[in-house]
């Protein structure tokens, strides 16, 4: 079981096949409608009720996705980036583990008391300004848009003749409530000291890694339907864990016959 840090809705990741890597190797969607079609298929709500992915907040899903890499990969995070000092230049690791960096990032309550609306709103004290918070679903919907962060407050504040002072006010809560997972990290260079900075992007960095995984996929299916004659469907429906134990066999066995 997995709490999810925005909504605490209790979830829980069916296994990871074949079909999910053809998803990944495939498909040309933008990568958090991609995200959003792995949330679809493999997670699932522990209380029964059908879970809607375009209507967890975004970090929910950037959550689910850390959840699914740590999984499947292990816990520690790795990315590479040059150190900015213009004398060094040195190429530094900057490695951290998910658990921790969830923690980090968790949601916090804001100082001044919020009134609960319907369906998910909040009211501002002393305010007719409400707000709710931004959806995988709303940031779908923004993407093609001329103003992607103006469509994002068009459909997530009213009235629509909100200030500017408080739509930046409204966005800090947000951020509050709702933090996001897709953020800059940092180290100190080991050799000169100067902070090497990276913009992790939790849904661009957990599909290149699980795509880089799935890259002998092909050949899997190659040579697990020419030795045991199975359907690709029946191929790509089994656990990654399980396909790659039963490709290793054949292999072994002699490949294909």
């Amino acid at each position: 079981m997995f709490r999810l840090p925005v909504s605490q809705l209790a979830v829980e990741l069916r296994p990871y096949t074949g079909a999910e890597d053809v998803l990944l190797l495939e498909s040309r969607d933008h990568e958090v409608r991609r995200s959003l079609a792995l949330v679809h298929r493999l997670a699932q709500r522990c209380d029964g009720e059908a879970l809607d992915a375009g209507s967890l907040p975004l970090p929910d899903v950037e959550a689910l996705l850390l959840e699914l890499r740590r999984t499947l990969l292990g816990d520690v995070l790795h990315a590479k980036a040059d150190c900015p000092a213009r004398e060094c230049g040195e190429r530094t690791d900057i490695a951290f583990s998910i658990g921790d960096y969830l923690a980090h990032h968790r949601p916090r309550v804001p100082r001044n008391k919020l009134v609960r609306k319907e369906s998910g709103w909040f009211g501002l004290p002393q305010s007719d300004v409400e707000f709710r918070l931004v959806t995988a679903g709303d940031l779908i919907e923004a993407i093609d848009s001329a103003n992607p962060k103006s469509a994002l407050a068009q459909r997530t504040i009213r009235p629509a003749s909100v200030s500017r002072n408080d739509v930046n006010r409204v966005q800090r809560i947000m951020d509050s409530l709702s933090p996001s997972l897709s953020q800059e990290v940092q180290k100190k260079c080991a050799k000169c000291g100067e902070w090497v900075r990276l913009f992790f992007n939790v849904h661009s960095y957990v599909q290149r890694e699980l795509a880089f995984e799935a890259a002998f996929l092909y050949q899997d299916v190659h040579v697990l339907a020419t030795r045991y004659h199975w359907s690709e469907e029946k191929i790509l429906s089994l656990p990654r864990a399980r396909r790659l134990q039963y490709a290793e066999m054949a292999l072994a066995a002699g490949g294909v016959n």
